[in-house]
C-alpha cells in the first residue's frame, strides 16, 4: 500500500479511467492535504484509513482456499493479487477518474472492490487447488465455538469503524451507517438462526454469526446510502440467499472453507444490486453530495450502472485471480498446494513449527497408549452419548505430530445405536 497501491487505487491526478499513477507512491505528497474523497480530514490519514480495505481483501481473498496451501507462495500471491485485482477495482470505483465512478455506480463502502473481487477470487482459488482431503466424506465441525463468538465480536466492532468512518466525519451520514450495519447484521443473523433451526432444531450461535457476517456484507456498499428501515430487507434477503449459497456450495462439491465466496460473494452481488434499489436521495444529499437516488426515488437507471458494476468486479477479479494462480502454480517454487503429508498433519505443524494446542501432544499419547489406558475415556464418551443418543459427540480434527508419533482424532464418536 505504501510502495505503489494507494496511488494505483486513489490517485486524484491520474486522467485514465482504469488505474492511477505513480504520484503518490511511496506515500510521497500524502500529507495534510485532503484527498476529494474525504476533504474533511488530512489526506494522510485518508491514506491510512483506505489500506484498512486494501489489507482485509486479500485476506478474504486467500481464506477459502486454508487448510492446504503454502505459506511464502502465499505471501507473494497476495502482493499480486492487491496490485492486480483490487487496486484496479477501487480505482474504478472510488478514484474521481475512475470509469465506475463517472458512470454514477454507488458503493460506499467496498460491495465492489472488497466483497465480490474477494469473494470471486476464493472461487478461483477453489478451481486451481481443488478440495482438502477428506472434503466430503466426513464431518467436519468447528473446533472451538468460544473462538467464533469472539471473533464475530472483534469483527463487529471493526466492521463500525469499516462503515461508519467511511462518511469520514461525525454527521448524520455516520450514523446512518452505523445503524443500518447493526440492523442489517442483527436481521440477517436472525433468519439465518431460523432457517439453520428448521434443520438441526439447534440454536446455535455458530449460525447466528455466520448470518450476521452475511448481513454486514450485503449493507456494506449501502451503509450511508439508504435510510436505516432499508437495513431491514437487505439483511432479510442476505439472510437467506446466502445459507442457502452455502448449501449449493456442499452440494456442487465446492471447498471454500471459509465460505468466502457465498457469504461475500453471493452477499456483495446482493448488496451492490440491492443498493440500486434502496439508494435515498434524501440519505446521499445531507453532506451536499448531488444524486439522483436509487429505484425508490424513481431512478431506474442506477439498477444498470450497479449491474454492470458486479460485472465488471467479478469477471476481473476471477479472470485475472485464475490466471495469476495458474501461472505461479506453474512454477515448484511457487506451487501452492502442500504435500499430502503435510496437508494430514495439519500446516500449523508443517508451515508454522507451531501448534494452535498445547494438549493436542497429550491426545497423541493417549491415541497411542495401550487400550486399557483408553477405556475409561471410551466409557466416558458412551455414558456422554447416552444423554442424547441420536446426537453425534464433536471430537477436535487435528492431526498430531510428535517425533515419529502421528495420530489424528475421529470426527464423531460412536452412538449406543451404532456400537
Amino acid at each position: 500500500w505504501v510502495l505503489w497501491g494507494y496511488s494505483l487505487a486513489l490517485s486524484e491526478t491520474a486522467t485514465n479511467p482504469f488505474i492511477g499513477n505513480l504520484k503518490h507512491w511511496l506515500f510521497l505528497d500524502v500529507s495534510y492535504k485532503p484527498h476529494p474523497n474525504a476533504p474533511t480530514v488530512p489526506g494522510i490519514v485518508y491514506a491510512i484509513y483506505q489500506c484498512m480495505f486494501a489489507a482485509l481483501t486479500p485476506g478474504l481473498a486467500i481464506g477459502g482456499a486454508a487448510e492446504r496451501i503454502r505459506v511464502m507462495p502465499t505471501i507473494v500471491y497476495t502482493f499480486i493479487w492487491t496490485t492486480l485485482v483490487y487496486d484496479p477495482i477501487a480505482y474504478w470505483v472510488w478514484a474521481p477518474n475512475g470509469w465506475l465512478f463517472k458512470l454514477g455506480v454507488l458503493d460506499f463502502a467496498g460491495g465492489c472492490a472488497v466483497e465480490t473481487a474477494s469473494g470471486f477470487a476464493a472461487l478461483a482459488f477453489y478451481f486451481v487447488l481443488g478440495k482438502r482431503r477428506g472434503f466430503g466424506e466426513e464431518k467436519w465441525q468447528p473446533h472451538n465455538y468460544l473462538n467464533i463468538i469472539l471473533g464475530f465480536a472483534f469483527l463487529f466492532f471493526g466492521w463500525l469503524g469499516f462503515n461508519a468512518g467511511g462518511a469520514s466525519l461525525a454527521s448524520g451520514r455516520a450514523g446512518i451507517a452505523f445503524m443500518t450495519t447493526v440492523v442489517a447484521s442483527a436481521t440477517a443473523g436472525l433468519v439465518w438462526v431460523a432457517l439453520a433451526f428448521r434443520a438441526e432444531h439447534k440454536y446455535s450461535s455458530f449460525h447466528f454469526c455466520s448470518g450476521a457476517v452475511a448481513g454486514m456484507v450485503c449493507v456494506t456498499p449501502a451503509a450511508s446510502l439508504v435510510s436505516t428501515w432499508a437495513a431491514l430487507p437487505m439483511g432479510f434477503i442476505a439472510g437467506i440467499c446466502c445459507y442457502y449459497a452455502i448449501g449449493l456450495n456442499l452440494r456442487l462439491g465446492i471447498d471454500d472453507c471459509i465460505d468466502v465466496f457465498a457469504v461475500h460473494g453471493i452477499g456483495g452481488l446482493l448488496g451492490v444490486f440491492l443498493t440500486g434499489i434502496f439508494a435515498n436521495k434524501s440519505v446521499i444529499e445531507l453532506d451536499g453530495t448531488v444524486s439522483a437516488g436509487g429505484l425508490i426515488n424513481g431512478n431506474g437507471r442506477q439498477l444498470y450502472i450497479q449491474l454492470a458494476a458486479l460485472a465488471a468486479s467479478a469477471g476481473w477479479s476471477f479472470v485475472v485471480s485464475f490466471i495469476v494462480l495458474k501461472v505461479m502454480n506453474y512454477f515448484p517454487i511457487f506451487r501452492f498446494r502442500v504435500d499430502p503429508d503435510a496437508e494430514e498433519h495439519g500446516l500449523d505443524f508443517t508451515e508454522l513449527g507451531e501448534a494452535g494446542y498445547s494438549f493436542m501432544r497429550e491426545l497423541a499419547e493417549i491415541h497411542a497408549s495401550p487400550p486399557s489406558t483408553r477405556s475409561s475415556i471410551r466409557s466416558f464418551q458412551e455414558t456422554e452419548s447416552l444423554k442424547d443418543p441420536k446426537k453425534d459427540m464433536p471430537v477436535i480434527r487435528e492431526s498430531v505430530s510428535s517425533g515419529l508419533l502421528t495420530a489424528a482424532t475421529t470426527n464423531t464418536a460412536p452412538s449406543v445405536h451404532k456400537a
